[in-house]
């Protein structure tokens, strides 16, 4: 029970966000490896728990929702007989006394599965007007991050730099023009 009150209050500090569901891969002593549910990815951890409760991560592999594709996860044990998640570029090792690859990597693709799931199913209305009003809220501070200084100044550059092309090209066609 240390172990998960230890796993949610981590995710929750390192992550900002709560955890939605916790699959211990192993816990033996202070070592903690699990698998985290996210409302949007997966965290795969290695870690240890202090005497005062307080988890410390060695090691942990994200796989965000938005880069994850169906198959995209590979689960390998190694020689030592240890087993490696890999997605992407990312990988994590992981102890293989209790579980086998494929009970991780399929754990791993039917939660990211439901959360494409959730993602497809329609929303009430009250979602999609809250949906509606995190994105403009979001322009707006956007809009009022923004600085047009510098694009004004580029602006009056390039329109001094076309000045002089222009006074260039008239003075050399009064100069070509005199010479004929």
């Amino acid at each position: 029970m240390l172990h998960r009150a230890a796993v949610e209050a981590w995710t929750s500090d390192k992550w900002g966000q709560p955890s939605v569901q916790i699959a211990e891969w192993l816990i033996e002593g202070d070592v903690v490896q699990a698998f985290i549910r996210l409302q949007r990815g997966a965290l795969i951890i290695d870690a240890t728990v202090d005497e005062t409760g307080h988890l410390r991560c060695k090691n942990h592999l994200h796989i965000p929702f938005d880069q994850w594709n169906p198959g995209s996860i590979q689960a390998n044990r190694t020689r030592d007989s240890r087993v490696r998640f890999r997605h992407r570029h990312a990988e994590i090792t992981l102890s293989a006394r209790f579980r086998a690859p494929e009970w991780g990597q399929a754990l791993l693709e039917e939660w990211l599965m439901a959360q494409r799931g959730e993602e497809t199913r329609p929303k009430s209305s009250e979602q999609r007007l809250a949906t509606i009003r995190r994105s403009k809220a979001s322009i707006e501070r956007y809009l009022e991050q923004s600085n047009l200084d510098y694009a004004m100044e580029m602006l009056a550059t390039t329109q001094v730099s076309l000045d002089n092309s222009v006074r260039n090209l008239a003075h050399n066609r009064a100069i070509a023009e005199s010479e004929e």
